[in-house]
C-alpha cells in the first residue's frame, strides 16, 4: 500500500487531482485497497458521488477473494457497479470480461463502454465477440475489456478445461489468449440461469470459471438471491455476498388497455405503479373491470342473453301489433281482443 495509507490504480484512468502515487502522465500505479480512497476515486471517475448501493457493492469488489451478486431494479446503478469492478480488475493488472445474454445487448454495451472509456479518460480498450461480429483491441493491450455473449465465454472455458500438468490453478489450460490474466467476469442478466433452455450456459460458466477470477453477477429479478450466492460459493470454493436495492428510479406501471370498438380509442389503465400518489397500491376494482373472472364473464353472458330474449319478445309483440293494425286499415278484422268501431 502506498505511503500515507492511500492506494492507487494501475493504469486504468488518467487523473491529476488525486493525491496518490502516479506514474508517467498522471496514471495511477497501485490497486485501491482502502475503502474511502476507492469511494473518492470512483466518484471522480464516475463524475458524481456514488450512492449507497454502489458503495456497498464497491466494498465487496475490493475483496478480490469474494464474488458479488448486485441486485437492483432497471436504471438503478448496476452498470456503474460493473464499471467499478472492471476498473478494479485493471488496477490489479488483470483483464475483464463482460457477458450479456443476447447479441444486441452486447453490441449496445460495446458502444457504451467505448464511449465511457473515451470520455472518462480510462486507459483501456474494448473488444467485442458475438459470433457475428469480432472487434479486437490492439495487440499488446494491457487493460482490455472483452464484451461477449454468455455462450462464447462458456465455450472458451469448456475448451480450455484441462487437467494437464502446467495448467493454471483451477485446472484451466490457458491456451486461449482471451482467458489470460483474467481478473474479473461481469455476468449481466444472470437470472437467465433459470431459463429452461439456456440456463445451463450460466451454470457451466460459473462452475468452470477459475477460482482466482472474481465474479460480479448483475440482476434485476432473481428469486432467492442468498440461496443462489450460497450455491456459487459451493461451486467455486470462494465466498460471495449479496448487495440489494429495492428503490426504483425508472417508474414501473402494470395495467392494460380498456376495450373500445375502435382500438385507437383504447386507453391504458394503470393497476399498479411504483411512483406517484398510488405507489405500491394495486387497484382491485380496475383490475376486475379490465380482467373479469370466469364467474363474472358467465354472469354477464347470462344477463346479456336474458336481455336479448326480452328484447326479441318485445320486438316480436310490437311487430305483431303493427301488422294487425295495418290489416285493420285495409278493412280486415280487428285484432283479437280489440273493440268494434
Amino acid at each position: 500500500e502506498a505511503a500515507g495509507g492511500r492506494g492507487g490504480a494501475e493504469e486504468f484512468w488518467e487523473e491529476e487531482d488525486f493525491n496518490v502515487p502516479t506514474g508517467d502522465g498522471g496514471v495511477l500505479i497501485q490497486p485501491v485497497e482502502d475503502f474511502d480512497d476507492a469511494v473518492e476515486i470512483a466518484g471522480n471517475v464516475m463524475g458524481y458521488p456514488i450512492d449507497d448501493f454502489q458503495r456497498r457493492s464497491l466494498a465487496v469488489i475490493l475483496k478480490k477473494e469474494s464474488d458479488l451478486l448486485a441486485m437492483a431494479p432497471t436504471g438503478s446503478g448496476k452498470t456503474a457497479v460493473a464499471l467499478l469492478a472492471i476498473l478494479q480488475a485493471f488496477a490489479r493488472g488483470k483483464r475483464a470480461i463482460y457477458t450479456s445474454p443476447i447479441k444486441a445487448l452486447s453490441n449496445q454495451k460495446y458502444a457504451e463502454f467505448k464511449e465511457w472509456f473515451r470520455t472518462k479518460g480510462v486507459n483501456g480498450e474494448v473488444s467485442l465477440l458475438t459470433g457475428d461480429i469480432k472487434i479486437r483491441a490492439p495487440p499488446g493491450t494491457k487493460n482490455e475489456l472483452m464484451i461477449c455473449t454468455s455462450e462464447i465465454l462458456r465455450n472458451k472455458l469448456v475448451k480450455s478445461l484441462s487437467g494437464q500438468p502446467g495448467a493454471e490453478a483451477g485446472g484451466m489450460n490457458m491456451e486461449d489468449p482471451d482467458l489470460e490474466r483474467l481478473g474479473c467476469v461481469v455476468s449481466d442478466e444472470v437470472h437467465y440461469i433459470n431459463d429452461p433452455e439456456r440456463g445451463a450456459v450460466w451454470e457451466e460458466t460459473i462452475v468452470h470459471l477459475p477460482q482466482s477470477v472474481q465474479l460480479v453477477a448483475l440482476s434485476a429479478t432473481l428469486r432467492s438471491p442468498q440461496d443462489f450466492v450460497d450455491w456459487i460459493a459451493s461451486a467455486r470454493g470462494r465466498p460471495g455476498e449479496v448487495v440489494r436495492r429495492t428503490d426504483r428510479h425508472v417508474p414501473l406501471y402494470v395495467g392494460g388497455l380498456s376495450y373500445t370498438p375502435d382500438p385507437a380509442d383504447s386507453e391504458f389503465v394503470a393497476l399498479f405503479e411504483t411512483h406517484g400518489d398510488r405507489a405500491g397500491t394495486f387497484d382491485q376494482s380496475k383490475f376486475k373491470a379490465l380482467f373479469p373472472t370466469a364467474e363474472d364473464v358467465a354472469r354477464q353472458r347470462e344477463e346479456t342473453k336474458a336481455a336479448n330474449i326480452a328484447n326479441n319478445q318485445m320486438r316480436t309483440g310490437r311487430n305483431a301489433e303493427l301488422a294487425a293494425n295495418a290489416e285493420v286499415r285495409r278493412g280486415g278484422p280487428p285484432p283479437k281482443g280489440g273493440g268494434g268501431g
